[in-house]
């Protein structure tokens, strides 16, 4: 008896396995490729001429659609020609190379290769989908940043710094429209060593994937260096080295025009040269390195220059970048300070940025 218990659960549990076996058949689609492969699984969806089948037991397959010569299933599937013409019903194959939907409303007779598309009733034509994306990725969109740096000390010396910085940047396909503005200022034992206010603006436009065109405009303030007012106006040619999804690398190079009026009394005017780098690298999902220098040489005296550079390591905190923190470095060489300046100026910070659409 017992032996017959088990028996008759084993039988039951055989059946159990074949009916669903032939349920899931039943529901499978059959695609039939010109080297006489059998492929059986769902059509998620066709799209650019490419088949994306699901088989039951491995991942997503690709299958280009030249070389498929039936397809068949029993389950419904919406399916856009060439034509433009959609109906959704099931799949068959009159003969190699063709293909019918039929439906209760009607049929779709069309050669396979003019199959446009098909998608699972519920979701969406992937050709919609990609158009809708398409336009939205011609689509300006404003990106908003704000930092800020603060530190201080008690006891041997006291001190106390602080740095905010904002930009803003407008970013379309072929374009960038940046704003950005910083203050920083340092006090140690009520001696001030840095007070520096600066604001800008960017605009970089592309008349190829590779070559655009870029102006740009810095207005600063530098009590600490003696600067009661400076700025920069530049213009040149922009070129994208490499610009791949996780890597941006740009330069330019242009002429620039510097004017300077100083707390002392008197100003200078630089005509001069103007050379950029831009270089933006995810290098992880938790980690991003950004570089920023610029070269403004004078024309008249090249060793009368401004360089400066910044580049900072951004982490996210938490599982989007809302929050991230930099690390950073910053270097700012006047080849010509004023008298008792020193010539290169150098920052190391920490900073909280708030990084929104």
């Amino acid at each position: 008896m017992k032996k017959m218990t088990r028996l008759t659960l084993f039988r039951q549990s055989a059946v159990a396995m074949l009916l669903a076996v032939v349920a899931i058949a039943a529901n499978a689609a059959t695609i039939e490729t010109d080297n006489g492969s059998r492929l059986v699984g769902v059509i998620n969806k066709i799209h650019d001429g490419v088949v994306y089948l699901k088989p039951d037991f491995s991942d997503e397959i690709k299958v280009p659609l030249s070389r498929i010569v039936s397809m068949e299933s029993d389950e419904p599937i919406s399916l856009r020609s060439e034509s433009g013409e959609v109906q959704t019903g099931t799949l068959r194959s009159p003969q190699a190379g063709a293909v019918t939907v039929t439906a209760p409303t009607g049929s779709l007779n069309a050669p396979i290769s003019n199959v446009a598309s098909a998608w699972q009733p519920g979701a969406r034509d992937p050709i919609v989908v990609a158009e809708q994306a398409a336009i939205q990725s011609e689509i300006r969109r404003w990106k908003y940043q704000a930092g800020a740096d603060l530190s201080g000390r008690s006891g041997n010396s006291d001190s106390f710094s602080t740095a905010l910085h904002f930009r803003a940047t407008l970013v379309g396909p072929i374009d960038r429209l940046e704003f950005y503005g910083s203050y920083n200022y340092t006090d140690t034992n009520g001696v001030r060593s840095a007070d520096e206010v600066k604001a800008g603006t960017r605009f970089t436009s592309f008349f190829s994937d590779k070559m655009g065109w870029f102006i740009r405009s810095e207005m600063e303030r530098d009590t600490f260096e003696g600067i009661d007012f400076r700025s920069t106006s530049a213009g040149g040619l922009s070129y994208r080295f490499i610009r791949q999804p996780r890597m941006e690398v740009e330069g330019s190079a242009g002429l620039s025009y510097r004017y300077e009026s100083y707390m002392v009394g008197g100003s200078e005017k630089f005509p001069g040269l103007d050379f950029g780098v831009r270089f933006v690298w995810q290098f992880a999902e938790w980690g991003r390195w950004t570089t920023l220098a610029s070269f403004v040489p004078s024309i008249d005296n090249f060793n009368d220059f401004l360089l400066e550079q910044d580049s900072g390591l951004d982490i996210p905190l938490g599982r989007s970048d809302f929050w991230t923190l930099r690390a950073g470095l910053n270097h700012k060489y006047n080849n010509r300070p004023d008298a008792g300046r020193r010539s290169l100026d150098t920052l190391y910070y920490l900073r909280l940025i708030l990084n929104w659409n």
